[in-house]
């Protein structure tokens, strides 16, 4: 059974006032799946991707299909969803692939 006990919040941008807001507050597992560098101009931009593996509820099954639309917060950073995989339609959990981009000048 999964542990999900990492609080994480997920927002949605409103497309009036293109303003981020808090959209569902919950509890995750989280497991980074991959990183890489890369250097662009005189920068030295890190990318990673961690999978937030989450209960599936009425809340989180927008984001199925409107990805671009919401990310996630997890420990003062902010995470693009890039995927979300609700594996053979389960009712019991989903999970969201999100990628943060770090600049380190």
């Amino acid at each position: 059974m999964a542990s999900y006990n990492i609080p994480i919040i997920i927002q949605k941008l409103d497309n009036e006032t293109e303003i981020w807001e808090d959209y569902y507050s919950t509890h995750s597992e989280i497991n980074k799946t991959s990183g890489k560098e890369y250097f662009n101009a005189s920068s030295n931009i890190s990318s990673s991707i961690f999978d937030f593996k989450l209960r599936f509820c009425e809340k989180v099954e927008d984001i199925i299909f409107n990805t671009e639309i919401y990310r996630i917060i997890y420990k003062n950073r902010t995470f693009n969803i890039i995927d979300a995989d609700r594996y053979k339609e389960n009712d019991n959990n989903i999970t969201l692939k999100g990628k943060i981009n770090v600049n380190k000048n």
